[in-house]
């Protein structure tokens, strides 16, 4: 794997430029950022050897005790995409209701940077799930803007998740969610399609029938190329296990 340049990692911590990918992301010293573009930030080193998303969320609890929601808009529109990633994460830690926050996560769940994008989904992930039927009302409301904002509901949304906890409703009742899958079922991004064939392959495990069911459904009802794409990948678990049993 390609090293980072000191010239280019200086840039990153001075919070110049945003990184290109995971590994730069995790090799920025968050210290130096914050003290480079926040000087007024107490900046409280989090406990060695924690992950970088307890990392994030240590950071954005101390922005909240100093600062409250004050730094929201500066963190949220600043250069550095480590800066904004802890606007996700400061914006989670406020007392709104889930719609109020969904709206301000909007700009950041639309970002330019991919990283953000997942940061955006994860910080509310939890909150997402504490009134699972009303809040997917207001994640609905995404499936028809942009394709980041698309596959930021399907994300959200998602029965097992990545770095995150799963969601038991809808690991073992994934129809729940299908508001928020369905109107994505011919999406033309690919993107999104990824998403939405992954967020089928969770349910897959726990629910194979309901998948396979669900897939032969769209297909009939939607034969693209692209709903063929999404059923594919929802599909490749269960495609895996049965070509895997002895006859």
């Amino acid at each position: 794997m390609k090293k980072i340049s000191p010239e280019r990692l200086q840039l990153l911590n001075t919070g110049q430029i945003e990184s290109r990918n995971l590994m730069e992301f995790l090799a920025l010293d968050p210290g130096l950022i914050l003290k480079n573009n926040i000087p007024d930030f107490n900046y409280i080193k989090p406990a060695s050897g924690i992950g970088i998303v307890q990392k994030l969320e240590h950071i954005a609890a101390n922005l909240n005790d100093q600062f409250g929601f004050q730094k929201f808009e500066q963190l949220s529109t600043h250069k550095s995409d480590l800066i904004r990633s802890l606007a996700c994460y400061l914006l989670a830690k406020q007392p709104f209701s889930f719609e109020d926050k969904l709206k301000l996560m909007t700009k950041l769940a639309d970002d330019q940077n991919p990283g953000v994008r997942e940061w955006a989904w994860l910080a509310i992930r939890k909150e997402f799930t504490q009134d699972l039927i009303k809040n997917i009302s207001y994640l609905v409301r995404f499936t028809n803007q942009s394709a980041n904002l698309r596959r930021f509901a399907c994300e959200l949304s998602r029965p097992r998740g990545v770095w995150c906890r799963h969601i038991l409703e809808f690991r073992e009742s994934p129809w729940l969610g299908l508001k928020i899958i369905e109107p994505l079922k011919s999406d033309e991004a690919k993107y999104v399609q990824l998403s939405v064939g992954n967020w089928l392959n969770d349910a897959s495990k726990s629910q194979s029938n309901w998948v396979k069911e669900l897939c032969s459904k769209w297909q009939q009802e939607s034969p693209t190329k692209h709903t063929y794409t999404i059923c594919k990948r929802a599909l490749r678990t269960i495609h895996k296990e049965e070509s895997s049993r002895p006859l």
